[in-house]
């Protein structure tokens, strides 16, 4: 992606290997557009079809989950996202693949176990087999999330997909890269395990700030979603980066199995177990 300047104006130019991509992204935004979803940062006519152009927009500050009202807002928009399904026909466009979460995270516990040398060396191996054991056992009482109500998904909430406009204020989702359909719920779990953190784990309190996610089932939450992440990302690493980003990861580590047995009773009193 490059920033283009053009006299006073501003815009942000990416190009893509495939055209279906980029005719993806184009077929997102005027969907979008075409019944005034304003929640996406409008496309520009370009001549070459791999490229996608939009205006650059100048944040004043990062988004931040951190924050109390980028988390609301954040969440605001992922609902109005997955609310165009009542306008907009996704399943039947033909550019989006159907995501599968448990099927994603039993792929990713897989991946987990073939880096176990790797990980019993930099994590230790009383973590390494914690969190192996705490995977295991939430995938093994998770439940499919219907498919009744299929939406577009944005695919990848982290937090720098959500920009604020310096001189509006207002907040939008980009990078639709990695879209895709599913139940709202899904898009719903992974942003919650995003910001699960930020409330040191607490459920209870992060129930109170986003009541609209009473309705998702919070066995999701059990599952050591961030955590393999990280770690499986730090398998990619040189080990000069490693040594700067391994103290970081073990802090939050060693943070996040102290808060899981609260956070399975919270979980497990939720639903009446």
């Amino acid at each position: 992606m490059w920033k283009w300047q053009v006299g006073t104006h501003a815009y942000s130019l990416k190009k893509y290997d495939y055209q279906s991509d980029a005719d993806k992204i184009r077929f997102i935004h005027e969907q979008l557009a075409g019944v005034g979803a304003d929640i996406v940062v409008p496309i520009e006519p370009y001549g070459d079809p791999m490229m996608i152009q939009q205006p650059w927009i100048e944040g004043d500050r990062k988004v931040q989950f951190s924050h109390s009202e980028d988390r609301k807002e954040s969440l605001a928009l992922l609902h109005q996202l997955h609310k165009t399904r009542h306008q907009i026909n996704w399943r039947e466009s033909g550019h989006f693949q159907e995501i599968n979460l448990n099927r994603k995270w039993a792929h990713r516990l897989e991946k987990w176990k073939q880096y176990e040398t790797f990980l019993n060396k930099t994590l230790g191996p009383s973590k390494m087999k914690k969190i192996t054991q705490l995977a295991t056992d939430s995938l093994a009482n998770l439940v499919p999330n219907p498919r009744e109500k299929l939406t577009l998904l944005h695919g990848d909430v982290v937090h720098h997909n959500f920009v604020r406009d310096k001189k509006s204020n207002k907040l939008y989702i980009i990078d639709f890269d990695l879209a895709c359909i599913g139940p709202p719920e899904v898009e719903l779990i992974l942003w919650a395990h995003r910001v699960l953190p930020h409330y040191h784990y607490d459920v209870n309190v992060f129930l109170s700030d986003h009541p609209t996610l009473k309705k998702i089932d919070l066995s999701y939450l059990l599952f050591p979603n961030e955590l393999m992440r990280e770690w499986l990302y730090a398998t990619t690493l040189s080990d000069l980066q490693l040594r700067s980003f391994l103290p970081k990861l073990k802090i939050f580590t060693d943070k996040a199995l102290t808060m899981m047995p609260k956070l399975w009773e919270d979980v497990g009193r939720f639903n009446g177990n």
